[in-house]
């Protein structure tokens, strides 16, 4: 919700440090606890492991933008990842949806 790689019309890196790159931190994230279990190996290599990749990350982004749309009431009104702290802000400071004081009613 936070990273996005953004380039100068030229090609180059607007965001060459950690300072102008922002990247969640432990603070931001959820714990979570993983349990992986594979009862079969792979014959394939001599540690009998087996690529994962990121595939089952695909889809993670639309299901946050529909949540955050929903939260908010203004269905359609995000168009591109990341959501950033300063757009949510935005999408409830002038969008037609949840107001701040609605937050304190449980909403």
């Amino acid at each position: 919700m936070l990273e996005e790689f953004r380039y100068d019309e030229s090609g180059q890196p607007l965001a060459t440090t950690f300072i102008d790159y922002l990247e969640p931190t432990a603070r931001e994230v959820p714990r979570v606890e993983t349990l992986i279990c594979e009862d079969a190996p792979s014959p394939d290599n001599p540690l009998g492991v087996k690529g994962a990749g990121e595939g089952g990350t695909t889809g993670c982004g639309a299901a946050i933008c529909s949540a955050v749309e929903d939260a908010l009431s203004l269905p359609g009104s995000i168009t591109a990842l990341p959501i950033t702290p300063a757009q949510v802000r935005s999408l409830v400071r002038h969008g037609d949806g949840i107001k701040p004081s609605a937050l304190s009613d449980g909403r």
